[in-house]
Order: C-alpha cells, then structure tokens, then sequence
C-alpha cells in the first residue's frame, strides 16, 4: 500500500510541474497566464478550440489495457474523424485531472503553445503515418501474457529454507521437485539486501542486488536489479509485502520475483549451471581466438605500414667480407601491435635474421647486408658522440651496436641514418671503426666530436653543414681530398 501511494505522488508531482504553466477555469486554456484556446467536454472525450473556436481537435482517451495502466490520447479531426494516436510520457497522466493531462500533453507535443492551437502541425499528425501505439501495447501485453503463462506453468513455491520447488522439476526420484536454491542476505557486503539463486549442483546463476550491487566483469552499480551468471540484466522491484510481520523466505515476494524472472527468461535452474558455465567457455575460447585473429590482421598491417624488412631477400657481407645470399628479417622499429601486447624487450635493428636456414646476425663493426628488390644497404656498428636518446638503444643494448641505413658511400667514406628516423645522421670513416652522431648535438660538443673522429686539421668545421645530408657529403669530399691520404 506505501508503495502504491508513493507511486501516485510522483505520479501527482510530475504532472503538478506542468499547473505552474497551465490553467484552466470555465472551458479557458491558459499558459503562463495567456488565454490561448478553449476546451469542453469531460472523460473520455475533450474538444479543444483555437481562440477564434473556427478550428478544433477532439482528444478521446482510449483505455487499451486495463487499469491501473494509463490511457492513450487519440486525436481526431471532428469533420472527418481521421485520428492518430499518443501514448501519455511516463510519469505525466494525473488520473484525477485527466483534462488538464491532456492539454499537458498537447503543450509537450507542440500542439498547443503560446501561440495558440496549431492547426497545420495537429493536421499533419492526424492525417500522416499512423503510430499504432494501441497495437504495440496490446503486443507487448500478449508477450507479457504468454511468458506468465509460461511461468505460471512451473506452479513455483519456496519454503522457508530457501528451496525452489516446481511441478516441471526433472530428478530422478518422480516425488523430488526441487529445481534450485535462494538465499537472501541482509545485510550483504555493501550493507543492502542480496539475494542468490543457485540450481541442484550448487552452482550461482544469479545475484540480486537491491542497490549499489558491483560485480566481477560489469562496471556499473546494481540497483533492484538481477545479473545471471553469463552477465545478463534484469530489472527485478523490491517488494517488501509479503512479510508485514516477522520474515520468512515462502512469503517473500521479492524472492519470487526472482526466481519468476529467471525462469521468463529460460533459467530453468536445475542442473543447468554446468551448461552455463560451459557456454560461457566457449564464448571466452571464440572471443579470445577472434581477438587473437584481429590482433594478427593488426600486426600484419602495422608491418606494411613500418619502416622494418620482412622476408626480402639479399646478401650479408660479414667482417671477413665472406658473401652469403638468403631471405632476411630486420626490424628497426617497433610496430604498434607489439607495444600493446607488452613486448618490452625489443631493440631496434640490433639483430638480422635470416629466415630461410635460421641464422641470425649481430650488428657488430663491419658487418653489412643489401635487399635485392630496393638496393639499400645497412652496416652494423656502434655509433659514439650522441645522446642516450638519439643512440635510442644504449640503456638496452651494451655495445650500442645496430644496423644503420647507408645514404652515401665512397671508398669507405659514409654517411648512415637510422631507418626509422633518416634525419638522425652518422658520419663514418674508413679509419675508424665506429660511427659519428652529428644531429641532436650541441655545435659545441659537436666540433669538439668531429675533430677527434677525423683528426684532421684541414676540415675546417665553421666552414661545413654537419646536419644535413649534403653538407656530410660535402665533410667527406674534403676529408678525401685533404686528409685521406
């Protein structure tokens, strides 16, 4: 009965919003004190007028399915009788003013304004596509009513302890028809009420929650609401009425509701947690293949998107200057895919691998290999005078020993990038044995660099461009020319 009346009060308060705007004395529609039409009539039919009474639509209310359920709003044109249909908005139908219920709803819809009764808007509604809110409650109804048939049908009962019983229980002993288990807690964890619902072999099926409920997998709080096993979520009320005195878990209707709404859903109980939970395997099995699979297509396009080698075939000159030709694999940067999977122990181009007999070749000084389909060739050595981060590579690898990209080689003399980053040049010598960062280094710390690389007084460093491409050419045209001796 408290919830009924309290149910009518939000019913009552929601519609009382609308009497700070709307007013009707003697047959007068007003808004916010505005006269803007006229209404007569009473339940279930109303007449409202524009102010000039030469237009006029007839509200009947139509009582689909049966009360306590609201009505619906037809609206008609008096001359032709064509109608169409509105249902009321949740909250919004007074059932003790139900005049000024319906011109709410015409303000709400547009029908009715400040303006007046708006004939052409309430014309093309009457006469345009019907709503067929009649039919879709009477379907909805029919639905609800062959599913509590079909609940009715299990003839369920609960005894004090928590057994559910039903006459369609399957055991082995005929006279045995428990088909499953509740238990109600109170307080739960959260300090609310919680109900669980396990079948025979006691495995949970569901949990409900009366408010703030979590659970493993959802991230929203339950409220009055059930979660099944394979996370399904039903909306269940509470309801206290059954036990007015003392408690016991036959009266409890909540713990019924439950239980109906497991069974309207095909959670017959039983012994059909195991089949649950197998399912829910398999979910988790396909899902995890289908990720695998995406995952997989991911990598494949992250691949064709990097600057690495995959599979090309080509030739690796070793510091002996022996040949061998082969397929190989170099990857210079990390794609994507693997830095979501968490791959940290990657190091760029430290490693060539060739695919067709399983070798595998460190960037070590004077080790160097060619593609064949694009001509680029690489050299492995260990670069000196940059950053920790221009190196990219000194924390995880000790020698500091990779494969740079050749841009410009004569007799010795080169000029290297790193494949994932080209503008990070390195000047190479043939009389040394490792490489010369000059970009992302200071002017300072770089002339100091580059005298102690080239030794050689007669390359004057005010006089050439360290961090472009063309200016190291340029550096190594006048290193051959007057140090190269």
């Amino acid at each position: 009965m408290k919830k009924n009346i309290l149910v009518l009060l939000v019913l009552l308060l929601s519609v009382g919003s609308f009497a700070q705007k709307i007013k009707i004395s003697k047959g007068e529609i007003k808004l916010d004190n505005k006269t803007i039409g006229y209404v007569e009539g009473k339940k279930p039919n109303f007449k409202i007028s524009n102010l000039e009474k030469s237009y006029s639509l007839i509200v009947e209310l139509k009582q689909v399915l049966p009360v306590p359920a609201i009505p619906i709003m037809l609206l008609k044109n008096e001359g032709t009788a064509k109608f169409n249909e509105i249902a009321f908005t949740l909250g919004k139908f007074n059932p003790f003013n139900n005049e000024k219920s319906v011109i709410a709803a015409l303000v709400e819809h547009q029908y009715l304004s400040a303006d007046g009764l708006n004939a052409a808007l309430t014309e093309s509604f009457i006469n345009g596509e019907a709503t067929g809110v009649s039919a879709k409650l009477l379907a909805e109804q029919n639905e609800k009513d062959q599913i509590n048939n079909a609940i009715n049908a299990y003839k369920l009962t609960i005894d004090d302890a928590g057994t559910i019983y039903s006459i369609k229980a399957q055991n082995p002993d005929p006279n045995d028809k428990r088909i499953g288990y509740v238990k109600m807690t109170s307080p739960s964890n959260n300090g609310e009420v919680q109900y669980e619902i396990l079948d025979l072999d006691n495995y949970l099926t569901a949990t409900w929650f009366a408010r703030g409920g979590t659970m493993l997998d959802y991230n929203s709080f339950l409220n009055q609401e059930l979660i099944t096993a394979d996370r399904r979520i039903f909306k269940v009320p509470f309801d206290n009425s059954g036990n007015p005195i003392g408690y016991k878990m036959s009266k409890d209707i909540t713990a019924m509701n439950i239980v109906r709404a497991l069974i309207g859903e095909g959670y017959t109980l039983q012994h059909q947690g195991m089949e649950i939970e197998n399912r829910i395997r398999a979910q988790n099995m396909q899902q995890k293949q289908e990720q695998a699979k995406l995952n997989q297509e991911r990598y494949e396009a992250d691949k064709l998107k990097s600057v690495n080698i995959y599979d090309k075939k080509g030739f690796v000159v070793n510091e002996k200057g022996e040949k061998t030709a082969g397929v190989f694999k170099i990857e210079f940067e990390q794609i994507a895919s693997e830095k979501i999977n968490g791959n940290n122990t990657f190091v760029p181009g430290q490693k060539l691998y060739q695919t067709d007999n399983k070798n595998i070749y460190l960037a070590k000084s004077g080790i160097r290999f060619c593609t064949e389909e694009s001509k680029e060739c690489f050299i492995g050595l260990t670069a000196k005078g940059g950053s920790i981060l221009s190196s990219g590579i000194r924390a995880l690898n000790g020698d500091n020993a990779v494969f740079y990209k050749i841009l410009h080689e004569d007799n010795g003399l080169m000029v290297l990038a790193s494949p994932n980053n080209l503008e990070e040049l390195i000047l190479k010598i043939k009389a040394q044995e490792n490489g010369l960062f000059t970009t992302k280094v200071s002017n300072g710390k770089l002339k100091k660099n580059v005298s102690e690389y080239l030794k050689c007084d007669a390359v004057v460093f005010e006089k050439h461009d360290f961090k472009t491409l063309e200016g190291l050419i340029k550096v190594l045209e006048d290193y051959k020319s007057n140090c190269n001796k």
